[in-house]
């Protein structure tokens, strides 16, 4: 692979949200945990219920270099069984103008629920522009520097790696283990930078709470979120008694791009409605059409269509 894409790919996985202008000296412990009566989401049930944790890399799923197609990835589902899957996705946004501002593949594993016979459910939750905005117009610097140590400890790695698929890499302990150090030693302990990368760890704990409590009596549940959430949802599945698990790949990596003219009409459908929230022909609240137009999910859906064709 060419240097160019181990770049892209250390950027895309940490997701981080990086525009320092200054030096917020003072540190806070901004993590967050479920709280232990959190507990009596699943303990309701006759058997606490295995769960799996999988990473996915948005639009990356689209660059054939990387062998981890969505089709991989649901691939990759199947085989475990789940009779649930938490997607990432807020509840307001699922089937809503909105949720083509949503990664890809929520709308695609939600389309594909009956098939693959799971039930999906959306778990996200997001900070609003206004509130994250004005923290990254502050992001620290020396966060910032840390950050970049680390991303470029990171592109060694992938430089390196010859595994047959990008899922090998990205849910190897050594990769999990540095994006933890990352959000719990770098970012999570400025609360400034907490802020700018949406405030990680409420929105991560929200993201159990929610799919815990729509978990039922689900005996085998997935979350599928971008890889860099994996060590946080882990810390926050172990609060309340969970071990979550990490799986190997299952699949064999595929060629077949394609996807159901089911997927493509809802994508379809999501960039019409992007579209409509930017030139302001459709309601939208002023959070939603900022996070359209400082966002280039518009392009990502576009790309998304026209490579699954």
């Amino acid at each position: 692979m060419q240097k160019q894409f181990f770049l892209f790919v250390a950027i895309m996985v940490f997701s981080i949200t990086i525009s320092a202008q200054s030096n917020i000296g003072k540190t806070v412990d901004t993590k967050q945990i479920l709280p232990s009566h959190t507990d009596s989401l699943w303990m309701n049930q006759d058997i606490k219920p295995t769960v799996y944790l999988i990473g996915s890399v948005h639009n990356m799923h689209f660059n054939p270099d990387i062998h981890y197609s969505l089709n991989d990835l649901a691939e990759q589902i199947r085989l475990l069984k789940p009779d649930l899957v938490c997607g990432e996705i807020t509840t307001e946004a699922f089937n809503q103008a909105m949720e083509g501002y949503f990664p890809p593949e929520a709308a695609f594993l939600a389309q594909m629920a009956n098939e693959l016979k799971y039930r999906f459910v959306p778990v996200d939750w997001r900070l609003d522009h206004a509130t994250q905005s004005i923290a990254c117009r502050v992001y620290p610097t020396s966060i910032e520097n840390q950050t970049t140590n680390l991303t470029n400890n990171l592109k060694a790695k992938l430089k390196s790696s010859n595994n047959i698929s990008i899922y090998d890499l990205l849910h190897d302990k050594l990769i999990l283990n540095d994006l933890d150090s990352l959000y719990e030693k770098i970012i999570g302990v400025n609360a400034i930078a907490e802020i700018g990368n949406g405030s990680w760890h409420e929105r991560n704990r929200r993201a159990v709470e929610n799919g815990l409590r729509k978990s039922e009596n689900s005996k085998t549940i997935v979350f599928v979120f971008g890889m860099d959430h994996l060590p946080q949802l882990d810390r926050q599945l172990k609060a309340v008694g969970i071990n979550a698990q990490i799986p190997k790949r299952l699949f064999t990596p595929s060629k077949d791009y394609k996807v159901s003219e089911a997927v493509l009409k809802r994508w379809k459908r999501n960039l019409e409605n992007l579209k409509s929230i930017r030139d302001k022909r459709i309601p939208a609240t002023y959070d939603e059409y900022q996070k359209v137009i400082n966002s280039k999910r518009i392009e990502n859906i576009e790309e998304a269509i026209q490579k699954s064709l």
